[in-house]
C-alpha cells in the first residue's frame, strides 16, 4: 500500500480535543489552518492563497504529548499520512475534508521558542501512596513533590513493547 506522506506548516485553529478509543488508547484531534503564499511579479509582492483546513489525528504517546503541548493559534509543523474523509451533510450535500494521520508534530520555531520536556519513566518516580500522593520512599530530599498520571505507566509499557 502506498501512502501520501507530507509535511504541513500552519496554525492550530483550536485547542486539541481528546477521544478515547475502545482499546483504551488515546487519540488527539487538532484542526490546522494552512495558507500558502506566492510571489506575484505584477504586484511585486507576496499574495496569500486560499486557506486550507486540515484535521490532524495523533495516537498514543504522540496524542498525550500533543494534548499537553499545543494550544490554539500556535504555529505547527506536522508530518504524516495525508488522506480525505467524505460524509453527507444535513442538507444532503456530500462533503469532503482533508485529514492527516500524524507521525510527528512540533512547534514552528520560525515564530517563537519552545522548551522540550521528556515525561518521567516509571523507574524515575518514587514510591507513593496512590490515595494521598504521599511519598513512601524517603531517599528523596523530602521537599520534592512529583505529580503522577496514568500516562507515565502507559508510556513505559509502550516503550517496553517496542
Amino acid at each position: 500500500m502506498r501512502d501520501i506522506h507530507t509535511t504541513l506548516m500552519g496554525n492550530a485553529t483550536a485547542d486539541p480535543s481528546e477521544r478515547l478509543q475502545s482499546d483504551g488508547s488515546v487519540t488527539a484531534i487538532v484542526r490546522m489552518a494552512v495558507t500558502g503564499r506566492y510571489y506575484d511579479s505584477a504586484k511585486s509582492d507576496f499574495i496569500d492563497r486560499k486557506t486550507e483546513f486540515i484535521t490532524v489525528f495523533a495516537r498514543r504517546a504522540l496524542a498525550r504529548n500533543l494534548l499537553k503541548s499545543i494550544s490554539k493559534g500556535q504555529p505547527l509543523v506536522v508530518t504524516g499520512r495525508l488522506g480525505s474523509s467524505e460524509w453527507t451533510a444535513e442538507d444532503g450535500a456530500v462533503r469532503y475534508s482533508l485529514t492527516l494521520q500524524a507521525e510527528a508534530i512540533g512547534h514552528d520555531l520560525t515564530f517563537g521558542t519552545t522548551t522540550f520536556t521528556r515525561p518521567l519513566k516509571t523507574s524515575e518516580i518514587p514510591d507513593h501512596d496512590p490515595r494521598t500522593g504521599e511519598m513512601l520512599d524517603s531517599t528523596a530530599s523530602g521537599d520534592v513533590e512529583v505529580a503522577l498520571t496514568d500516562d507515565v505507566a502507559e508510556d513505559d509499557a509502550l516503550a517496553t513493547a517496542s
